[in-house]
């Protein structure tokens, strides 16, 4: 089984790779981050999510499930990535999380020059699977937004 967190780091380097997508991060591709556990000094995604800045894109790993491809046994690494959008002004169009949506999976990292839904993130799992995007909510009452995709590994490493 691969470790998660090399999976998570890929991700990240990848999407730090996308222009646009630093470009909606206000430039700053360390905006696009991943939260790993590590006791006793994060040990609360909920806290993380609340204190992430806007623009930021947190990518956590949700868990690993069992899966099936081929009618082979496999690993489903699932991760979520936390989108809180760029400040908007008036006449600005509404577009700040769709356009973040559409970059995560057909934006295209320049150092691989194919979009997202097709990358290798990791050589040792599939391109994601068809990701989901759905609102939450913070404890402030302020919306933001995340992004479910999973990765099933080739083989057993």
């Amino acid at each position: 089984m691969i470790n998660p967190a090399d999976i998570a780091d890929s991700l990240v380097a990848l999407l730090r790779d996308i222009p646009e997508l630093v470009e909606e991060m206000g430039g700053d591709p360390e905006r696009i981050f991943a939260y790993h556990d590590q006791y006793p000094k994060k040990v609360s995604l909920t806290l993380a999510i609340y204190q992430a800045a806007s623009p930021s894109i947190m990518v956590a790993w949700q868990g690993t499930l069992p899966g099936s491809f081929g009618g082979s046994e496999t690993w489903k690494h699932q991760f979520t990535l936390y989108l809180r959008a760029r400040e908007t002004f008036e006449g600005d169009p509404p577009t700040a999380y769709y356009r973040l949506f559409r970059l995560i999976t057909k934006g295209v990292p320049t150092s691989i020059g194919q979009p997202m839904l097709n990358a290798t993130v990791h050589p040792s799992c599939d391109p994601m699977d068809v990701p989901s995007i759905s609102r939450q909510t913070d404890q402030e009452g302020i919306d933001y937004f995340e992004v479910s995709v999973s990765f099933t590994e080739i083989g057993d490493d």
